[in-house]
């Protein structure tokens, strides 16, 4: 049978395993969440490409001259209800936080709907969500392409020509992209502004 001396003993030693395990484990948490950067130099083949367009001020835009090296792009419409909104809206939280940390980075919003959105009405949606988000359209040809090389779904539900209240469907990633349109890391929905910045970070 143990003393009382020995019981107190084990206490203390269960106690202090129990401590030493706490503060490991915390440890490696920490050590395990640093590792989100071990991929930062690869590039996704198969997806992205060069972007040339127009602007929300009728000016050409060509993102291999811009000065920022990286860009947090998204495609969608102006005229989206809910969607579009939402996300640019994370976005520019995104891209309010980078400033604050000084690190560059370009917010660009590619239209679906160059048929709507014309650089008037792209002016007057940026000003809405960012006052320094690039806007762009340009031809359907343009449009199209640009979804293809880089996965992008969208389709409009139009019954015909005259209809300009349709909407569309389409994909919702957001796509971190270097000057040559080489996608570096993209991003669903459900990703918060600080997992983002976290992880664009890695890549400066």
């Amino acid at each position: 049978m143990l003393s009382q001396n020995s019981k107190f003993f084990y206490l203390l030693l269960l106690s202090g395993l129990v401590i030493i395990f706490s503060f490991s484990y915390n440890i490696y948490k920490e050590i395990k969440g640093s590792r989100t950067c071990d991929n930062s130099n690869n590039i996704i083949e198969g997806l992205g490409g060069p972007i040339n367009l127009i602007d929300q001020n009728e000016m050409s835009f060509s993102l291999i001259k811009q000065d920022a090296a990286f860009s947090l792009l998204y495609f969608g419409y102006s005229f989206c209800p809910d969607i579009c909104p939402y996300d640019l809206e994370r976005n520019a939280y995104v891209k309010d936080i980078m400033d604050e940390e000084q690190l560059d980075l370009n917010l660009i919003f590619i239209t679906l709907d160059p048929l709507r959105d014309t650089s008037e009405r792209l002016k007057d949606f940026s000003e809405y969500i960012h006052d320094s988000m690039i806007s762009l359209t340009g031809s359907n040809k343009e449009i199209e392409a640009l979804k293809k090389a880089y996965g992008v779904f969208g389709k409009s539900n139009m019954v015909d020509n005259k209809d300009r209240s349709y909407l569309l469907d389409h994909s919702t990633f957001s796509y971190l992209v270097n000057k040559k349109g080489e996608v570096l890391s993209f991003f669903n929905r459900r990703e918060t502004p600080d997992k983002i910045v976290e992880k664009i970070k890695c890549f400066y």
